[in-house]
């Protein structure tokens, strides 16, 4: 740690906090690319989270919140920034029954999406089956609104709790939300702390055939195994941009040790080491291609992080 650091005077001192210091960031992230940061910092409750946010707001540095890593590039080099990783801590995770049998299910935002997986199973909850395979948390899977098959986590959402920018701790009824593609529609600095859903109950043997349907689904479209952050454009109306990159004859096209994956058009994979300069520069030639050959300008669904 930097002798004189103000990293150290606003976060040391908190409880259930872990701080690391000149921190090696690619591999808190699926694409394993990045340099390092001047803080990581890693708190382990709901009241470590809402503290070290309150010590954010009073540094002036660049800082940033993630959970799983699965949707975010994160910049090459040395970056004097603080990031807030949100992983495997819940706020609360209870199942109770409600009205006309359906369970109500309280999440943490740290909770990882397969954590959650593994529970419902446990249980017989039907609803997150469609999410198999993301590997994320519940706040970060809520930021976008993630989803797959048609469906999306904001179906069984209830209720959603957040830390605003000013710090304050307010609770939003789901139908005071606005979720669209790969969106939750959330005020501008805002963090998931916690949410409720709605899920129902079924036979596990279900369930389980459900979930390996998925799973199979992917395995057969996705390029799972090389690193990489899932799907890096949305899709435009009423086509892919998967098919789209494809039809530009994209497909396989390699930067360094960035590449677009044979397998699925709109796939980045980290073919071993690439940098973040590798992965934007074949973003940005994928988008000057789409755009000249079909005239749509693709919009990104990876969350590119720069230096400031």
């Amino acid at each position: 740690m930097p002798e004189g650091a103000p990293w150290t005077e606003a976060m040391i001192g908190i409880d259930d906090l872990r701080l690391d210091f000149n921190a090696p960031i690619a591999r808190e992230t699926t694409f394993r690319v990045g340099g390092q940061v001047a803080c990581l910092a890693r708190p382990r409750t709901g009241a470590a989270l809402i503290a070290a946010l309150s010590a954010a707001r009073r540094l002036d540095r660049p800082r940033v919140v993630i959970g799983g890593g699965s949707n975010v590039l994160m910049p090459d080099g040395y970056w004097d920034a603080l990031v807030i990783q949100i992983k495997g801590f819940a706020v609360g995770a209870e199942a109770r029954t409600a009205g006309g049998g359906a369970a109500r299910l309280a999440l943490g935002a740290g909770v990882t999406l397969a954590a959650c997986e593994r529970y419902c199973l446990r249980r017989g909850l039907f609803g997150f089956e469609a999410l198999v395979g993301i590997p994320g948390t519940i706040g970060g899977a809520l930021v976008m609104n993630a989803g797959a098959h048609g469906e999306t986590i904001s179906d069984h959402l209830l209720w959603l709790e957040l830390i605003t920018r000013d710090g304050e701790r307010r609770r939003y009824p789901r139908h005071e939300l606005d979720p669209g593609y790969r969106t939750m529609g959330l005020p501008a600095g805002a963090t998931v702390l916690e949410a409720g859903f709605e899920l129902l109950p079924g036979p596990k043997a279900e369930l389980r055939a459900r979930l390996r349907q998925f799973i199979a689904r992917r395995r057969a479209t996705q390029p799972l195994d090389w690193p990489s952050a899932g799907c890096v454009f949305k899709n435009p109306p009423e086509t892919s941009a998967g098919l789209l990159i494809e039809r530009a004859g994209l497909k396989g096209l390699r930067i360094g040790d960035a590449a677009i994956s044979e397998r699925h058009g709109n796939w980045i994979i980290n073919r071993g080491k690439a940098t973040a300069q590798d992965v934007v520069s074949l973003i940005e030639l994928v988008e000057q291609r789409i755009e000249s050959e079909f005239g749509i300008r693709l919009e990104r669904e990876l969350v590119v992080l720069r230096k400031s």
